[in-house]
């Protein structure tokens, strides 16, 4: 019996799940999806992979459990911090406490964050269809921060202020996730949505 089977039977099945996401989290960070093994992900995890198997139906099953892991944190953490706002809050304050949660997802994830949710080429069809979903999600926030607009003008600026969002906080990333350029990136991303909308209504 190998190592990480010896290993595995000592561990409970939630355990044994948990520290499986740990090691994908670590290793779809640093790689491709194309040049992750899940043999390497198993024995980073102390387990085999034939167990990595059982547990997330390959590869593809792991990686788009990453993925929803991902966009279900961001998504909790945007609600709980909107109820948590004033009441009377304006539009604008409710689109930029969204937009400082999802910094805040991006430097607590610096190497990661962006596999999961921005994805790549070769991922897998299931974490596609996660991100379009999350993708529809998040529109039907901002339409709902936005006082229900869903007109065409607003479908396009949201879409773009999205693409602007992923876009910038790459850039940001790869500097380092520096606090002081946060403030900076917020008002370049709320004035590009205000400008293509044309006002907050």
């Amino acid at each position: 019996m190998s190592e990480p089977e010896r290993g595995a039977r000592r561990l409970d099945p939630a355990t044994r799940r948990a520290a499986i996401l740990a090691s994908a989290r670590i290793a779809f960070a640093s790689r491709p999806y194309a040049q992750v093994s899940l043999a390497a992900v198993g024995r980073d995890a102390g387990v085999s992979e034939a167990l990595v198997h059982k547990y997330f139906d390959g590869k593809a099953g792991l990686f788009a459990e990453l993925t929803q892991e991902a966009v279900d944190l961001l998504l909790t953490a945007q609600a709980e911090a909107q109820a948590a706002l004033p009441p009377g809050s304006s539009r604008r304050d409710r689109v930029r406490t969204s937009l400082l949660v999802h910094l805040d997802h991006v430097a607590s994830h610096p190497a990661g964050w962006a596999a999961p949710l921005m994805g790549s080429a070769d991922d897998p069809e299931a974490a596609r269809a996660v991100r379009q979903a999350a993708t529809q999600q998040h529109v039907a926030l901002l339409q709902e921060l936005l006082g229900g607009r869903q007109d065409l003008r607003s479908h396009y600026a949201i879409h773009g202020y999205l693409g602007h969002v992923q876009a910038a906080c790459l850039s940001w990333s790869q500097r380092g996730c520096p606090d002081e350029e946060r403030w900076p990136l917020v008002e370049a991303a709320l004035g590009a949505l205000e400008g293509a909308l044309g006002d907050w209504g």
